[in-house]
This record gives structure tokens, C-alpha cells and sequence, in this order.
């Protein structure tokens, strides 16, 4: 996988990259669907860590071993070790072999990793046991495993190491073309310029047909059906079979010429993963057909691959040029986001006429019919946000923000009578197919499909507030879940007519209501019931015990197969088992976000997931088996500051020891080795513990002041799946202090009850004197702490006070303003009532102190601040310093149009102080003023009416200041002439 060029390649890497990349080839003409693969880039934090990584290699331990120009690195899932080889200290390839025996190449340095003092990994050196004309060695290009040892490729000869002796297998030019070093399942082979050979214990045989391969490099090689996938530098990709090179895989051959294909690896599942100097991976299917193109435009952070290996659980380690990265390309999951022109969250994802449509809050996406990679269009006729969707036929209903719209293959159009509404739920009825449900924040309306169209037919009294999910009934039953009024029954409710008999079930709350397995359940909390529709109850249900008990979640989704998708944190899937789910959820660790909003399963197994980064596809079998999750290492064991072992190296295992009498800290490092996410550890010390530890991130565990005794540690790792793992441990004893002994005892106790007898006549006369001089002091100090508790109540409030007001103006300052901003809004965003927000800026007031000096300057800005604070003084309305110059109002329950007369009105007032200022066209100080009123809206926050306040106020300067402008506007409000305004009221001397 790694060649002897790899090294070489470095010196030159600026020629390289100065070559123009050609786009990558797709792998079929129709649509994909397929996202991006979850690519996670490393970073190793070993302190001589440099960027460019030359090798990589995992052993069947769960450790991966880099190649790195500043040494190697070794990961043991979480923790890096750096470790330099020989004098140049760089590692330019690494290999391991099934019995974890490692081999590494560096700068005339060949050699092994092997248990050092107390089992600390450690370099060895071969290079001593090599004659003195076979040095130096130059930069290996490659190692590989074989039966007995290992193949080292220098410059300028094949060596074999068969675990005593290092021998020449041949010798050859050291000046280019570079010679190839592979191994292709249990045969080693290599490329010179007479031709391709195999080697066979220490010589290296022809293979049959292998002079075609003379004088052409061959950069890869794997197994390939009956014979071998070569890589022939320039020319392409061939199968090699009984002696003779077939062309093969046209596409992926111009792929492999253009990029430069470097290395490349098999994978279980019989594809290819090839990589390239020029364009990061690529996938090859046994077909010969490109799977896919992974490169820096999805996330690889390096299109420079000199090494590709797979760990022990499928996952794909790549050495890069710039970093390391691991890739899942074995995973049933990928993503789709902003790459693909997907912005924002995704609230909703479905399929309408055998199209791909998102909703979300940066609006309506579509796919396009596109070649892969996936694509998608953003549709400019739906505004954000859109909430949901439903696919009727030849129609399409989006709810957003703003109304319902409707898509009929030209632009969405929004039916008319249902404007201003948020359209958070579209659900067709079941009993009547014409009529689709619209759930939104104030309850419930429905519309109707008639033969010219759709018609608006109005509200459903009596629905409950923020409905978020519904359910029909037997008997003509609406059931509602909703945000704020728990479970509520509508009977054969009648849209625009009167209001249905209403049946309120359990307490108010959020709860969501599904249908699963042909009953309806309702989610609470972390808690799922069966709804009995006739004793209008929530009962307890056998069946649906696995789904409770697993933390706050909203949302069940069933897919083809009966099982069931849930939002928990992780996600989760409840598996189908009979009439039921199986006892234990399966987490999916893999799934990169915390939780989403709404999955869409397909009659395939295919599920959508619509999260809070994008939209993740899944087409797995999640009830197939799992790696098994092997035993934890210990990796290391502290005594004080001191390693007493360490357990990375092969072979090395920690053997039982004694400890010593005064041990006050036995540190346990731990290694999962493993690399699936979310892994904790649990541990536990017998005979001290009774049950295992809860589980914890950090992979230690620390025991203190341990007494005598012998003791045996136990550590386990869990994954989210859930699976435990095998157990990992050590025995150790801690050994007794010399005055533990039982003559020493028998002394002690002796000793002890002489002391007792005199000490105890001593401390009764003690203690009578000094409990009355105790009842004195606490007499006089109880009588100081009232004084003082008095006068530092009275400090904190008049701190409180001051911390609320800005000095200079003695108006509110800024941080009381979000104060009171926030709790304004949350007030109006509960009763649904405006707010506004007025930002002032006082004209030119910079040139002002610049002119007349910033005493003057600080006058001005006292006499406005007293101005507003004087006229602005109705009961919740605020005057505060936003900053400098500027000035802020907060008017709550206020709409645009009041918020303006204010706002006029103090515009006139500032003008009519006649505070002197020569830069103005008044030659008096004026200020510019920017209006915003909303209504609160759910997700959105205070910040965006401030924005929009700022927004109009740079309108207004822009405008030639003096002057009003209201968020939104185009034009500002012309200032009336100052003999209008009332006069100002006089300051104060």
C-alpha cells in the first residue's frame, strides 16, 4: 500500500501540486442519491507532530501506527505516543503483521517495535545487524509482513528480516524509476524494471507473464477475482490474469493517469479504495465501476494520499500530505448539507412524484436529477421557514411561515385564507381523504380539496395551542398532541362551525401523539403510553416498556421492517420482536448529530433523517451483527509521578505486584482499542467494589490511600449499541507498615490507655473554662454580626443598583437593557403581543468632541439622556445607554406605528434643546433614529429585532440624519418643522 516513492515524493511536492487536477470522473449516469461520507479528520496532539503523514498501519490490537515526518505515532483510541526512529527521527513507513509485531522504516533506519523497560513501546534497531558495505540505507519506501518477518525496501536493495537475521534478497539501481514493494492477501511481491515477482521465502520468483510489467511502474496492487488489479504509472488500471494485462475500468483508469494513483487497499466488501497524488480516493467497484470520488470538495482535508490502511472495525485511515484522516467508507450513512446546496436545519423530508424534497428553515429545497455527487435547489417562491410537507398525488402542500402552499410542477403558490399562518403540521384525514389538517401555534384549520382547487374552510374551535401532532380516531375522534395542552379529543369536529365536544386527557404538558403497530401512543417526557380512545386515558402498555425510560425524546418513526426511530440523544432504533421491540435500543453512534427533527422511512429501508446540519441518509441493516468489542488495554500504571508499566507495546501485558505500605495514588490508564464514538468505561475493584463503576469518558480510573490487602483491578469498555466488552485485569497487593505489626499493636494499646487516663482528667478542667469564656465571646460576636449583616445588605443594594446605570448618563446601561429585553420578549412572545425597539444616535457628536472637547461633549450627552428619561416614562418602557453616542428605547407592547410617534417625538424634542453642535446643519445636535416592532415568534430571539432597529438606523443616516426610519421601510418619516414640537422642559442648573 505504500511505495518506495513515498518519501521522494515530498521533496517535490511543490512541482506536484503545480500541475492542473482534472475534474473526477462520476460513477453513472443516473441520478445518486448517496451523500457524503463521514470523513473525520485527526489530529494528533504529540507535541513534535509535523503535518505530513507518510504511512499508516492498525495491528489486530485496535492501535494504528502513523508514519509521520516527525516521528511515529502511535493512537490507542485515547491517547497518541510519539516515538522518533534512529537519528533523523522521521518514520517514512510502518507495517504490522496477525501477531502484532511492528515494523518501521525511517532515514537509513530500518527496525521493530519492542517492550522496553516495564513494557514501555521502544524502538529497536536492525541496521547494526547489517555488514558495513550494505549502509547507509537511504529513505525505506516500504515494509511489508511475511511469513517469518518482514520485506524493508531501500534504495538500493530488498531486505529480509526472518526474526534473527536480516539478509539481501536482491540489490538494484538506487537512481528512479523507484521499485514497488506490495502484498496482496499472504504473497509478498515486488516491481523492478525486469518485471513483476513474487517473493518465496528469501528469493524472488518471475511471475508467469510478469516481463509484460518490464520498464512500467506499477504504483498499486491487490487481488482482483482470480488474478491481480495493477496500476501501471501513466497508462491506467489492468486485470492481470494467467499472464496476461487486460485493460480495465476505462473510467477509473483515467482517473488513476490523471490523479496520479499512488496506493490503494481492498475492502471487505470487495471494493477498491484507490488513492491519488492529485485527488484524493477513489472508490472502485468489483465491476469496475467508480463507487465514488472522496476529496477535499467533501471533506478530505488533504487531496495528497500516500498511504490508505483499515482498522480492525473497516473504518479507512488515510495518511494525507496535510493531516490524517479517518473515513467511513464502509458506513450505511452519509450526509447531505451545504455542500450538496443544502442549507440550514431540516425540519421535513419526503418524496413527491419520485423527487427528494427538504423543508427547512432557510425554506424549500429539491433534488436535482443530477449526476452524482447529490444535489439540491433551494425553491425561491416559498420563503423561510417551511415546517412541513405532504405529497398528494400529482401535488404537493408545503406549510412555512407564512401560509400553505401549493405546488403543482410550476411555482408554489400559497392558498389563498391562510396567510399569516405557520403551518407547523399537514396531515390528510383518514376519514375524509379531501380534507388535509394544518396544525400551527394558535390550534387547528383545515383545508378542503374541491374539483377547481383548494378552499380554505377555516378554523376548529376548541383545538388545543401549539399542535404539533393529531391522530384519528374510532367514532369520529380528532386527537391532538400539542406543546402546551398535553392530549386533547375532538369530537367529529367541524371546520368554521361550531365547537366539538372537547375530552382532555391526562395534565397539560408537551406531548406527541403516533401511530405505531395500529395503536396510538403518546410520548411524554421519557415516557410512551397507549392512548385508550374509550376511557379517554393513557394506560400502560407491555409492549411499549423498551421505548420508555431513555431521557426526553419527541418523536417515533416506523420504517418498512417495524422498527422504530427515535429522536433520543443519542438516536435510537427499537427493534421489531414479535408484536413488540426488543428490550435493549440500538443507539447509532455512527449518527453525527445529537438528535433530529423528523425521519421519512421508504418502502426500500431506506430512512431519512432531517437534523439540525443537514440531511442524513441510511440504507443499512441495523439488526445486522457488529464488530465485537474487544477487552480494554492497559496501557499504563502510575505510582506517585512514576510509571511502574507500560502496556502498549506488543506482548506486554502488566504482571501482578506488590505495592508499597505508603502508596497514596495508583493511577490506571486504559485503552479502548477501539474507535467507535461514544464509548465509556466502567471499572471496578474487587473486593472493595460490590458493582461495576458508572460509565465515564475518561479512560483512567484513580484509587487513594488504598489499606493493606491485595486487590484485583477490572475494567470494561460499553458502547451506546448497547455492548459491553470482555473484561481487562490486574492483581496487585498493597503491602502492611512496620506499626501494623501485633507487637506493635500490643505496645500501642498499652501506651494508649495510659494516655486516655491523664489526658481525659486534663481535658475535663479544660474545657469548663473554656466553655465560659465561650459564652462570653459568642454574647459579644452575635451582637457585632447584626451590626454588620445590616450594613452589608445595605452596600448590595446600593451596588445592584450602580451595576444597572451607565455612570456618565445615569440612564439604564446596556446590561440592564438585556435584562429587561429578554424578559420583555419572552413575555410577548407568550401573549403573542408586539414589541419595539427604538436605537438613536446622536449626529456627528464625534466632530463635536473633536471641536469643543469631550467635557462638552459629556454635557450634551447627560442633557439628551435626562431629555429621554424624562418623556419616556410609561410603566415597562426603558431608556437605556446602548453605547457612545447611542441611545436605546424599549417599548413593549407596542406596534410599528406607536413606536414611531415616539420615536418623532423625541427626535423633536433632542432638536428643540438647542444644545449647541456648528457641524450639524442646524448648528445644534440632532439625532438620527432607526424603529423595529415584531411579534415574537418561537426559535427566534431578541437579537433580530435589534438588528432590524440597526438596520433602519443606518437607513436614516444615510438619509441625511435628523430624520426617522422604521424597519423595512424605503423611505424615512420627513422631520416637521421645529416651531411644531413642544417646547423642552428646562435643565437643571
Amino acid at each position: 500500500m505504500c511505495r518506495r516513492s513515498a518519501p521522494r515524493l515530498c521533496r517535490s511536492l511543490a512541482a506536484v501540486l503545480a500541475l492542473t487536477a482534472m475534474a473526477a470522473p462520476r460513477a453513472a449516469a443516473e441520478t445518486s442519491e448517496r451523500g457524503f461520507p463521514l470523513v473525520q479528520a485527526i489530529q494528533p496532539t504529540v507535541p513534535e507532530t509535523e503535518i505530513q503523514n507518510f504511512d499508516v498501519a492498525a495491528d489486530p490490537r485496535g492501535l494504528v501506527y502513523v508514519a509521520n515526518l516527525g516521528g511515529l505515532l502511535v493512537w490507542d483510541g485515547a491517547r497518541w505516543l510519539g516515538l522518533p526512529i534512529g537519528i533523523g527521527e522521521t518514520a517514512f513507513s510502518v507495517r504490522t503483521d496477525e501477531r502484532g509485531r511492528v515494523a518501521v522504516g525511517g532515514v537509513d533506519e530500518i527496525g521493530l517495535l519492542e517492550p522496553g523497560a516495564n513494557g514501555a513501546l521502544t524502538y529497536t534497531s536492525l541496521v547494526p545487524k547489517l555488514p558495513p558495505d550494505a549502509q547507509p540505507l537511504g529513505q525505506i519506501g516500504g515494509v511489508e509482513a511475511t511469513a517469518e518477518g518482514f520485506v524493508f525496501l531501500t534504495d538500493s536493495r530488498l531486505l529480509h528480516w526472518d526474526g534473527s537475521t536480516l539478509a539481501t534478497v536482491t540489490s538494484y539501481s538506487p537512481d528512479r524509476p523507484f521499485e514497488g514493494l506490495f502484498r496482496v492477501d499472504d504473497s509478498v511481491y515486488f516491481w523492478g524494471e525486469a518485471g513483476l515477482f513474487r517473493l518465496v521465502g528469501r528469493r524472488l520468483e518471475m511471475l508467469p507473464g510478469g516481463e509484460v510489467f518490464r520498464n512500467r511502474r506499477i504504483d498499486f496492487l491487490q487481488a482482483a477475482g482470480g488474478g491481480l488489479l495493477v496500476s501501471v504509472r501513466g497508462e491506467g488500471l489492468f486485470l492481470f490474469v494467467d499472464g496476461v494485462a487486460s485493460p480495465f475500468a476505462p473510467e477509473a483508469s483515467r482517473w488513476a493517469r490523471e490523479k496520479r494513483l499512488f496506493c490503494g487497499a481492498r475492502l471487505p466488501d470487495g471494493r477498491w479504495v484507490l488513492g491519488s497524488i492529485l485527488g484524493g480516493i477513489l472508490l472502485l467497484s468489483p465491476n469496475g465501476t467508480v463507487d465514488q470520488v472522496i476529496d477535499t470538495s467533501v471533506g478530505l482535508p488533504d487531496d495528497l494520499v500516500y498511504a490508505v490502511s483499515l482498522d480492525h472495525e473497516g473504518s479507512l485511515w488515510l495518511a494525507l500530505n496535510n493531516g490524517l484522516a479517518k473515513v467511513e467508507v464502509s458506513s450505511p450513512l452519509s450526509v447531505i448539507d451545504r455542500r450538496a446546496g443544502l442549507s440550514g436545519a431540516v425540519y421535513q423530508v419526503m418524496r413527491h412524484r419520485g423527487t427528494l424534497w427538504a423543508a427547512g428553515a432557510a425554506g424549500l429545497f429539491v433534488m436535482e436529477p443530477t449526476r452524482p455527487p447529490v444535489a439540491f435547489r433551494q425553491v425561491p417562491e416559498v420563503p423561510p421557514s417551511a415546517w412541513s410537507l405532504l405529497s398528494l398525488g400529482e401535488e404537493l402542500l408545503i406549510g412555512a411561515l407564512d401560509g400553505v402552499y401549493l405546488h403543482t410542477g410550476g411555482p408554489p403558490q400559497r392558498i389563498a385564507g391562510t396567510e399569516d399562518q405557520t403551518a407547523f403540521l399537514l396531515q390528510r384525514s383518514r376519514r375524509d381523504p379531501a380534507r388535509v389538517w394544518v396544525g400551527t401555534d394558535d390550534g387547528l384549520f383545515a383545508l378542503r380539496r374541491e374539483p377547481d382547487g383548494w378552499r380554505y374552510e377555516g378554523v376548529v374551535p376548541g383545538a388545543p395551542r401549539d399542535l404539533r401532532t393529531l391522530e384519528e380516531g374510532e367514532g369520529g375522534m380528532l386527537w391532538c398532541g400539542s406543546q402546551l395542552d398535553g392530549v386533547v379529543g375532538l369530537e367529529s369536529p367541524v371546520p368554521g362551525g361550531p365547537a366539538a365536544p372537547r375530552r382532555v386527557v391526562g395534565e397539560p404538558g408537551a406531548v406527541y401523539l403516533y401511530r405505531v403497530a395500529d395503536r396510538i401512543v403518546a410520548v411524554r417526557d421519557d415516557k410512551v403510553m397507549r392512548l385508550d380512545e374509550e376511557g379517554a386515558t393513557l394506560v400502560e402498555d407491555e409492549a411499549l416498556a423498551p421505548l420508555s425510560g431513555h431521557g426526553d425524546y419527541t418523536l417515533i418513526a416506523e420504517d418498512a421492517h417495524g422498527d422504530l426511530w427515535l429522536n433520543t440523544r443519542p438516536p435510537a432504533i427499537a427493534l421489531a420482536q414479535g408484536r413488540g421491540w426488543r428490550p435493549e435500543l440500538r443507539s447509532l453512534d455512527g449518527l453525527p448529530l445529537r438528535s433530529f427533527e423528523s425521519a421519512y422511512a421508504e418502502a426500500d429501508g431506506t430512512v431519512w433523517l432531517a437534523g439540525d446540519n443537514g440531511l442524513y441518509r441510511w440504507t443499512g441493516e441495523h439488526d445486522a451483527e457488529t464488530t465485537e468489542l474487544p477487552a480494554p488495554l492497559v496501557a499504563q500504571i502510575r505510582v506517585g509521578g512514576d510509571a511502574i508499566f507500560h502496556g502498549l507495546a506488543p506482548g506486554a501485558a502488566p504482571g501482578a505486584v506488590r505495592l508499597p505500605a505508603d502508596l497514596r495514588r495508583l493511577r490506571i490508564e486504559l485503552a479502548p482499542r477501539s474507535f467507535r464514538p461514544g464509548l465509556r468505561f466502567q471499572t471496578r475493584l474487587d473486593p472493595v467494589d460490590t458493582d461495576w463503576s458508572a460509565p465515564t469518558s475518561e479512560p483512567f480510573a484513580e484509587l487513594t490511600r488504598l489499606p493493606p490487602g491485595a486487590y484485583t483491578f477490572r475494567a470494561r469498555t460499553v458502547s451506546p449499541l448497547p455492548e459491553v466488552s470482555p473484561e481487562a485485569e490486574w492483581s496487585f497487593s498493597v503491602r502492611s507498615p512496620w506499626y501494623l505489626a501485633p507487637w506493635a499493636l500490643a505496645l500501642w494499646a498499652g501506651l494508649g490507655i495510659v494516655g486516655v487516663r491523664g489526658y481525659s482528667r486534663l481535658r475535663h478542667r479544660a474545657l469548663a473554662q473554656r466553655a465560659e469564656q465561650l459564652e462570653r465571646r459568642v454574647a459579644e460576636q452575635t451582637e457585632e454580626l447584626r451590626r454588620t449583616l445590616g450594613e452589608l445588605e445595605r452596600a448590595n443594594a446600593r451596588l445592584q443598583e450602580l451595576s444597572l446605570k451607565d455612570d456618565l448618563t445615569g440612564v439604564a446601561n446596556r446590561r440592564h437593557l438585556q435584562q429587561v429585553l429578554d424578559e420583555e420578549w419572552s413575555r410577548c412572545r407568550r401573549h403573542r403581543r408586539p414589541i419595539a425597539f427604538v436605537l438613536l444616535d446622536l449626529d456627528l457628536f464625534k466632530l463635536l468632541n473633536d471641536t469643543k472637547g469631550h467635557h462638552e461633549g459629556d454635557l450634551s450627552l447627560r442633557a439628551v439622556a435626562l431629555y429621554l428619561a424624562r418623556h419616556v416614562q410609561r410603566s415597562g418602557d426603558l431608556v437605556a445607554r446602548y453605547g457612545g453616542e447611542e441611545f436605546s428605547v424599549l417599548l413593549p407592547d407596542t406596534e410599528l406605528a406607536g413606536a414611531l410617534t415616539v420615536a418623532e417625538g423625541l427626535r423633536r424634542g433632542i432638536e428643540d434643546l438647542a444644545l449647541p453642535h456648528e457641524a450639524t446643519a442646524l448648528g445644534r445636535v440632532t439625532a438620527s433614529f432607526g424603529v423595529a416592532a415584531m411579534v415574537p415568534l418561537p426559535g427566534v430571539g431578541p437579537e433580530v429585532l435589534v438588528q432590524a432597529a440597526d438596520a433602519a438606523l443606518y437607513r436614516a443616516k444615510n438619509q441625511g440624519r435628523n430624520r426617522v426610519c422604521a424597519a423595512g421601510e424605503k423611505e424615512s418619516l420627513a422631520p416637521e418643522p421645529p416651531d411644531t414640537a413642544p417646547p423642552p422642559e428646562p435643565l437643571p442648573s
